[in-house]
């Protein structure tokens, strides 16, 4: 696919926003190319994870029909693994297996809208003569409102969970201060008042940051991807050859982003849910009830059972 075959289907404008601005497809006032390609994702990636775990063996009665067959097959089962071992179950612990599914739809859908943004799917259309959708392409996880949307359902999610695994805790622990001794109410109420709306916004400032923080790293990296795919149809012939190497090389980079950005996305998400859902009992239990720094045998006990003095 050639750079000028990419601008075409932008309309012929030599303008990189096109690439990252909503268009309005078949006339439609609000339907967006991003909303075309939410939908698309959403549609391909169930259908093929769909595929995939058809394909995973589930019981046998042997071990060699426990052995996942097929490449893709056994990337999607080392990644799911990898969510769920790796980076989930260090952080909820008991709970990982209850909510995983969520964190692995969020990693899938996140990561898919990343690299269908890609594909030069606007000069495909193009190229057929569908030109009410010569502007279908695009990453929608580089328009605010989606990834404002994602963070919306992760906000949902961290206080559901929060809430149902441990109640009025959920809410109690943003209240870190007591109510004695009675003397010094007058006092605390208010530090308490401002340590719990800090606690409180603290939530939809963790959901904000998720938001930004995958809008502005996709856009960033289609801008200059596209700035230099415009470079190398408008630059002189030594220019053409350094823009469309420095292309080429880029979009190796952003297929590396578009899985670091799912990533960082879905992790942090994990990383939130856990500071509501596992209280902190559970916490201190996980880690043996060790405060930080401390090291197995540092208490007579241990010592005496290492050493062999204890009974």
């Amino acid at each position: 696919m050639t750079p000028s075959l990419l601008l075409a289907a932008a309309g012929g404008a030599p303008d990189p926003m096109t690439h990252v601005l909503p268009h309005n497809l078949f006339g439609s006032d609000w339907f967006t190319n991003h909303h075309f390609m939410s939908l698309a994702v959403l549609i391909i990636g169930i259908t093929v994870l769909a595929v995939v775990a058809a394909k995973m063996p589930l019981r046998s009665d042997s071990a060699e029909g426990y052995v996942t067959k097929g490449r893709v097959t056994q990337l999607f089962e080392v990644l799911c693994v990898f969510l769920r071992e790796e980076m989930t179950r260090p952080l909820l612990g008991d709970l990982t297996d209850k909510y995983i599914k969520y964190i692995w739809s969020t990693f899938f859908f996140v990561l898919f809208g990343n690299l269908f943004g890609l594909f030069p799917i606007s000069a495909f259309f193009h190229l057929i003569g569908m030109e009410s959708l010569s502007h279908a392409g695009g990453a929608m996880t580089g328009n605010i409102n989606f990834t404002g949307g994602l963070a919306l359902i992760s906000l949902v999610m961290i206080v559901l969970i929060g809430v149902k695994e441990n109640g009025f805790g959920f809410i109690r622990h943003m209240w870190p201060v007591p109510f004695k001794p009675l003397p010094l109410l007058p006092i605390m109420l208010p530090v308490g008042l401002l340590v719990f709306l800090l606690e409180f916004l603290g939530l939809f400032i963790k959901s904000f940051a998720l938001c930004v923080r995958l809008f502005a790293n996709m856009v960033a990296g289609h801008l200059v991807l596209a700035s230099l795919i415009v470079m190398a149809t408008t630059a002189p012939l030594v220019g053409k050859g350094a823009s469309m190497l420095g292309a080429t090389a880029f979009s190796f980079l952003e297929l590396f982003v578009a899985f670091l950005q799912a990533y960082i996305f879905t992790f942090l998400t994990v990383i939130f849910i856990s500071l509501g859902a596992v209280s902190h009992d559970e916490h201190d239990e996980h880690h043996g009830g060790l405060d930080e720094g401390a090291m197995p045998g540092d208490s007579i006990d241990e010592l005496l059972t290492v050493t062999g003095g204890g009974h």
